[in-house]
């Protein structure tokens, strides 16, 4: 299931788009930051639910809220996990289209915090909203038992999602796997998936918010044989990951 690493970090490291003003139902950023941090996790889940795939994409707005929710941090946690707990696909009254969509924006912002400031595991308010995900698996595996044929597929695809978000944030994120590219490409370190877990659990244990020290962009890097270039997603600033990479090599 690599469908959704790459349609999350394509979403959480866009860049934004030039907007001359919101509209759209959008708040103006003088109410954003008056709200509270349950109401702007109840504002990012609503404009995904109004807007989802449809054109036209209104980054700048969303980068504005991201803004916001980051420098709220763990406080959206709770908000966070009671959006996710109020989608039941076992229960036609909590399963519409827009209880889903408002779930899967609140995943976004967990996975947010994953790619640009902290991994989620390491505080016990995250903890508490991965095992939310995790009874919505449940759910999910449930509703899908019980789908009828043409919504099979889509439940099938939901559930499968969702194992794949509890996966991530419990072991290595799609930030680690850049980490672990850039680590390869810029100093040589071939980390096998294993050694990566083991170079992740002790970075969080250093300090959980190492996603914050380099911002990830899509580069070209220049081919061995010196014959062309190919293009990966890598860290700007690798310094920081290669220098606790040496201290816990040094450690063991």
């Amino acid at each position: 299931m690599k469908t959704a690493p790459c349609f999350l970090s394509v979403m959480l490291m866009a860049a934004t788009a030039p907007c001359a003003q919101f509209g759209s139902g959008h708040k103006s950023e003088e109410q954003i930051a008056r709200m509270t941090p349950d109401q702007r996790v109840e504002e990012f889940c609503k404009e995904h639910a109004r807007h989802t795939f449809s054109f036209p994409f209104h980054d700048e707005y969303d980068e504005l809220l991201n803004s916001y929710l980051s420098k709220d941090g763990l406080k959206v946690i709770p908000q966070v996990i009671r959006e996710i707990d109020a989608y039941d696909p076992t229960r036609r009254d909590e399963a519409d289209q827009q209880k889903f969509r408002r779930y899967e924006a609140a995943v976004f912002i967990l996975s947010l915090f994953e790619e640009r400031f902290f991994r989620v595991r390491a505080f016990e308010e995250g903890r508490k909203a991965i095992e939310a995900l995790k009874q919505m698996s449940e759910r999910l595996r449930i509703a899908q038992s019980k789908s009828k044929e043409k919504d099979e597929y889509e439940m099938g695809r939901r559930y499968g999602l969702n194992l794949l978000y509890v996966k991530m944030l419990e072991g290595n994120s799609i930030k680690d796997g850049h980490m672990q590219r850039t680590l390869k490409i810029r100093y040589n370190f071939n980390l096998s998936d294993e050694e990566l877990s083991a170079f992740v659990n002790y970075l969080i244990d250093r300090n959980p918010y190492y996603p914050s020290w380099s911002e990830v962009r899509f580069m070209e890097v220049a081919l061995p044989d010196g014959k062309g270039a190919t293009k990966h997603y890598l860290l700007v600033n690798p310094e920081p990951y290669h220098q606790a990479y040496l201290e816990y090599k040094a450690k063991k």
